[in-house]
């Protein structure tokens, strides 16, 4: 809750009209989740300018307007205050909000696995705090504001992504949010058409340690050479380490064994059991990495194990959906970068079925000079025990270019867009298959499960 004055003290802004005691319940940028006395940015995106909603946010009951350009729309609205930039005011009220709160706040980032690890950690953390997670993937400079603004004064511990493409990007979050523990998950080719090589995004990553060093602590991959090379310069309150190749670290897993697609189930520091709902080895990672945070907060490792056999991922992070005619979809397609789809294949691959296994995947994206190559690398390092890979879109023929060289009795379809997919080759599925479908965010694969689902019909428990 914000007066206007408060947040023309944040943001610095000039008000054009209206009471500087008027109360302000929530900020937002969304013209369509607007609630009485909301206030509600015009936000410049890529795609939308939100000056063009100005009259639609008010309609729905926002009482103050907050713009970097003045608009005839702006005539009906109570409180008008005029900033330079609309997305930073967004940063610079987030700040302002977030210091009037005394929480403790954990911040995740890496190439992988972020939001899975924020659901973990979030899993494990609400049986004994009052938790505020991010939403879905809320990682930028728009994501995590929003759920800064989303803290109460019940609240204890918040559980924040944080991910950004630029140089710097990771720094302005981290110096908003005030992170106490920050945990590094992995370092992997993605955003690479603006970070350029692994080394920039290992250096993106290595802002979080550089706000957090000193006086806060940190939870870091000891398998990734990369973490351990970035956390090296830096000084912490505490440091956690965590993997599966050695004992040496602070949380290791062992006796690792795969349920095919009903999960996977381990052994953490030689005494605690744990099994995971869902399949592949990454998760073991991410659940070391849940439960060192929760290690840093105290609570008991066999506790967090315990909570953790219940946990359900996000969708469409090898959400698995069983269709009427017997067809099993495993919906992996948030996203996609080279270290993820090979991941996602090799734990697919792994499942047993009485039908075919068939993977459809869709380009990875941002990925710069080295798309060709990358979408390559998949290719030649593609599994066994897959029958059929489906690719869409511009870049993903060139994973079965190299698959094939490896397989001759791989069967392969070449599909330009989704539509291709689905008017072409829904055919091929029949009864009892297993589908894998993957690729980037900008790829929108998840229309294919869509579709499917729309087809055929969706079983339930």
């Amino acid at each position: 809750m914000f007066t206007v004055s408060e947040i023309l003290e944040a943001t610095q802004g000039k008000l054009i009209r209206g009471n500087p005691n008027a109360i302000v319940t929530n900020i937002s940028i969304d013209s369509r989740t607007i609630k009485k006395k909301d206030a509600f940015i015009a936000i410049l995106g890529k795609q939308f300018d939100g000056h063009q909603f100005i009259t639609d946010a008010i309609n729905r009951g926002a009482e103050t307007i907050i713009v970097h350009k003045i608009e005839n729309t702006l005539e009906q609205a109570t409180n008008v205050i005029l900033v330079s930039n609309t997305k930073d005011a967004l940063l610079q009220l987030a700040s302002y909000y977030r210091q009037k709160f005394p929480v403790r706040v954990i911040a995740i980032s890496g190439s992988n696995g972020k939001t899975t690890t924020k659901e973990m950690a979030a899993h494990i953390l609400a049986q004994n705090f009052q938790v505020v997670k991010a939403p879905n993937s809320f990682n930028n400079d728009i994501g995590v504001p929003l759920t800064l603004f989303q803290i109460r004064p019940e609240t204890e511990i918040v559980v924040l992504e944080m991910e950004m493409n630029e140089p710097g990007g990771i720094t302005k979050l981290a110096q908003i949010a005030m992170p106490e523990i920050g945990v590094i998950t992995n370092i992997g080719d993605t955003h690479l058409e603006f970070l350029k090589d692994r080394q920039g995004v290992a250096k993106e990553k290595q802002e979080l340690l550089e706000v957090i060093s000193e006086h806060g602590s940190v939870v870091l991959n000891r398998d990734d050479p990369w973490v351990v090379k970035i956390a090296r310069p830096f000084r912490f309150y505490k440091k956690l380490f965590f993997g599966i190749k050695s004992k040496k670290g602070d949380l290791w897993a062992e006796r690792i064994m795969s349920l095919s697609e009903d999960g996977i189930e381990c052994l953490i520091n030689g005494k605690y059991f744990l099994r995971l709902k869902i399949p592949g080895i990454y998760n073991i990672y991410n659940a070391l990495a849940a439960i060192g945070v929760g290690v840093l907060l105290d609570l008991k490792i066999s506790d967090m194990v315990d909570n953790l056999a219940n946990f359900i991922p996000p969708s469409m992070r090898m959400e698995k959906i069983t269709l009427l005619n017997g067809i099993t979809i495993f919906n992996d397609a948030y996203n996609a970068n080279p270290q993820s789809m090979l991941a996602a294949l090799f734990a697919f691959s792994n499942f047993s079925t009485s039908g075919r296994k068939i993977a459809v995947l869709g380009d990875m994206c941002e990925l710069g000079a080295q798309t060709i190559s990358l979408h390559q690398l998949v290719g030649k390092e593609f599994p066994n025990g897959i029958d059929i890979l489906v690719t869409v879109g511009k870049y993903a023929h060139y994973i079965g270019q190299e698959a094939q060289k490896k397989n001759l009795a791989l069967q392969i379809y070449k599909c330009c867009d989704l539509n291709d997919v689905y008017n072409n080759l829904v055919d091929i599925f029949k009864n009892n298959d297993k589908i894998l479908i993957k690729g980037s965010r900008a790829m929108k694969m998840e229309t294919i499960v869509e579709k499917l689902i729309t087809r055929y019909g969706r079983k339930t428990n």
